[in-house]
Order: C-alpha cells, then structure tokens, then sequence
C-alpha cells in the first residue's frame, strides 16, 4: 500500500482555523474487539479507551474526518517511521512520503472512537486542586504532524495555563484529578459507529496566494 499522499502536508497548505463544530474527530482505539470497547452496562466506551490512564491526555492526539479517513486508522508507524514522522511540523512542510513496511505497517487489529467537535469545544470540566475547586476549558487545536496533516490536538486551558504546558511535576499532579474528569467528560459523547462526515472545504485548507 502506498502512503495516502493527501495526508501529508503539502506546499500550498494552510493551519485550520475555521468554524469545525460540524466536523467529528478520530482516535485510535487499539482493538477492535467492541465488547472490549464499551460499557456493557452504559453503552459507552469505557473510559480507559478515551486515553489511558498511565498517560495524563493533556494533549489528545485525534485527526479530522474527511480526508482522513476511517481506513486510516491503520496506518502504524513503525518504530523508525516514528523517530522520522511522528513530530508537529507546519503546514506546507514539503515531507517525502513514508515507506511502506520501513516507515509504517497496515495494521487491521484497531477500531476507533469519533467525537462530534461541537460537543466538546469549549467545554468546561470541573477538578479539585488542594481541595479547590477549579474549571480547565476544552481547546481544539490544529497541530500538524510530519505523517498527518489533519493531526488535532485536543488540549485543556486550566487555571495556569494549558495542561500540556505546565512542567512535568505539574502536569503529573493534574493527571488523576483533571485526567479522570476529562476522561469521563469526552465518554459520554464519544461513539464508535462510523459518523455521516464530509470532507473540509478546500478554502479552509488551500493557500490561494500560493
């Protein structure tokens, strides 16, 4: 299988900015084994496939359905393709395709949940910190990757500043009491059924000055 060229950045691409509370956001899931996935009891995907709890989720890596598509999940960096790929980049990067089984492997053992961006942009979630009660925001944010062009970031704003900027110690802190609210938050609107979804209009992507 050849890389899918336009999930690549390209010369006469732009950082989205625009109004996506239309648009749904996809994450891999790393089994496809649905009862494995949701909450038998609640219908929800069960809070540790939301992110896992070792890792705090201060910046949630998702993609933009449209040209990503569903099948893309599958597309695996390998360990070499991830030292070369796997870092923010800007938009108009010129990036030489991954290779096939050097770079990335097709890997068919992975499902996904989507969120609809509309249901969490913005959203507020309530955490104690020394007993206090504090509120972190939702940011949705366009961060390319050398691999994916339609990388987002799901970040959270807190009372210091972004989650995912805060120094380690800080972020650690934040892990179980912000992480198992956000956690829970984005388990009530995330879904696994493939979503109705259009592709981003060129205008909010292509450069036409280039």
């Amino acid at each position: 299988m050849n890389y899918p060229i336009r999930l690549l950045p390209q010369a006469n691409y732009k950082e989205i900015e625009c109004d996506l509370s239309s648009h749904f956001l996809i994450r891999v899931i790393k089994t496809k084994e649905i009862n494995e996935i949701v909450n038998s009891e609640t219908g929800l995907v069960k809070i540790e496939h939301i992110f896992s709890p070792r890792r705090h989720g201060s910046d949630l890596s998702t993609s933009l359905l449209g040209v990503f598509e569903i099948s893309h999940i599958q597309i695996e960096l390998t360990e070499l393709g991830k030292t070369k790929y796997s870092h923010y980049c800007k938009p108009n990067d010129e990036i030489s395709p991954p290779l096939h089984e050097q770079d990335y492997l097709i890997n068919s053992n992975r499902h996904f949940w989507v969120v609809n961006i509309k249901d969490i942009m913005n959203a507020e979630v309530e955490y104690l910190d020394s007993s206090l009660p504090f509120k972190a925001n939702c940011v949705i944010m366009h961060t390319p990757m050398k691999w994916n062009f339609w990388h987002f970031s799901i970040r959270w704003k807190t009372k210091d500043g972004f989650w995912n900027s805060l120094t380690p110690k800080e972020q650690e802190k934040l892990a179980k009491r912000l992480g198992t609210e956000v956690r829970a938050y984005i388990s009530k609107y995330a879904r696994i059924d493939e979503p109705n979804y259009v592709e981003l209009e060129d205008d909010f992507y292509l450069n036409q000055d280039f």
